[in-house]
């Protein structure tokens, strides 16, 4: 078995338990696995970002006197920092077309995503554009190597520019890219993605799911 990151062979003894349990293995190597940093500790009870300590950070409590998105997002929960190790992952795998990648966060989105159990799993969708450009739906990617069942409850629509490209001034202007054709019945909704950066394109996609007639909207993402 090679790291997917930095392609080394790892080697490791295999037990009987191991089998027996069907152990998910660590795709990566001890020094590539040590570069991603897990968050820990205190973190905003909104976002997940890293605090010094419990309650609610500057940029949320910005949204919660946002009359459009104030609160259509009950909570992100975010499982490592977005560090240069994390940012060039995700760059080899969203935008390098290396889709091996996609399974490097199997097992954390196994254990998190269990924790919903009466939630719908709901993927970010990616414009038709984005689509052609890429040759797949990384946040689908994400969940179809790690077994999870979702349903695409949304659709985007195309635009000329990505948010990865936008400054945080222009990600929160302009009309909202999502639609969803699905009346839902007070159904709770776990949204899917890569990254949480300003908390824009989570927020917008809860709102439209929320209009339809979701009930609570959480969301899971890789990086913060």
């Amino acid at each position: 078995m090679r790291c997917l990151y930095c392609h080394t062979h790892i080697f490791e003894e295999i037990g009987w338990s191991d089998l027996i349990f069907k152990r998910v293995e660590d795709p990566f190597c001890a020094g590539c696995r040590s570069t991603l940093i897990k968050i820990e500790g205190a973190r905003c009870k909104i976002c997940s970002r890293s605090m010094k300590s419990e309650g609610v950070c500057s940029d949320c409590d910005m949204w919660s006197k946002h009359s459009d998105y104030s609160d259509v997002l009950t909570a992100n929960h975010s499982i490592y920092e977005y560090n240069d190790s994390l940012k060039e992952l995700i760059k080899r795998f969203k935008y390098n077309g290396d889709y091996a990648l996609a399974g490097c966060f199997r097992k954390e989105l196994i254990e998190h995503v269990k924790l919903y159990k009466k939630f719908i799993i709901v993927p970010m969708p990616v414009s038709s554009l984005r689509l052609k450009e890429r040759g797949f739906n990384q946040t689908e990617a994400l969940l179809e190597c790690a077994g999870v069942s979702y349903e695409n409850l949304l659709k985007r629509v195309d635009t000329e520019t990505s948010q990865a490209k936008k400054q945080k001034a222009a990600r929160h202007s302009g009309e909202n890219p999502f639609q969803s054709g699905k009346a839902m019945n007070g159904e709770n909704i776990l949204l899917i993605d890569d990254l949480y950066t300003t908390g824009t394109t989570i927020r917008r996609a809860a709102s439209v799911l929320k209009k339809t007639g979701a009930g609570e909207v959480r969301s899971v993402t890789i990086g913060r």
